[in-house]
């Protein structure tokens, strides 16, 4: 399965800084080999994906621009200052999900580094948990935003691109492609 991937530009909330944001959330098939087997004998030496036990491994990636205006704002803008950025992201699933809105609720997975300072950043994190393939829905929440009050000589204001990725854990398509691929079965 391919990644899923967001875009968006903000302003901040002083309209000097604008933040211009990808996410990309990374599934990650992930699979052991192990001896192929045929009319229930195992062939010796020749090793398959075992698509049985397959699960997911996920990944949250982060890139991020930072544009200051120069004389008035939402002008002409270009990349200068050092910039304090918050970067969060938390993966849950349809119930934690549909929950939220009532009550605190603790995400299956997530990140919240700080990177600064700086006007420019590309990184990928790992979210360290194992989901089982063909488990449902899940939502990634993710933000981008610029910290107020930095201690930079810059102008001040906070804001940036946040949104919501909804995630399919089927891996009907991608366990029958690799299968044929890798003649799991022949």
């Amino acid at each position: 399965m391919s990644e899923l991937k967001q875009s968006k530009t903000e302003w901040t909330s002083d309209n000097w800084h604008k933040v211009c944001g990808e996410f990309t959330f990374h599934p990650n098939f992930r699979y052991q080999m192990r001896d192929k087997k045929k009319d229930g004998r195992i062939v010796w030496n020749v090793k398959v994906p075992d698509l049985e036990n397959a699960w997911w491994e996920p990944q949250f990636e982060f890139a991020y621009d930072i544009w200051t205006s120069i004389i008035v704002s939402k002008g002409a803008v270009n990349q200068r200052g050092e910039h304090s950025v918050g970067l969060f992201a938390a993966l849950y699933t349809e119930d934690q999900w549909h929950s939220k809105t009532t009550m605190r609720v603790t995400p299956l997975a997530k990140v919240r580094p700080v990177e600064g300072p700086s006007y420019s950043f590309r990184g990928t994190f790992p979210t360290e948990k194992r989901i089982e393939c063909d488990s449902g829905k899940y939502y990634v929440e993710w933000a981008i935003r610029r910290i107020e009050n930095d201690d930079t000589r810059d102008r001040q204001g906070d804001g940036g691109p946040e949104g919501v990725i909804v995630w399919d854990s089927d891996a009907a398509e991608i366990k029958r492609r690799i299968a044929i691929n890798q003649n799991v079965y022949g």
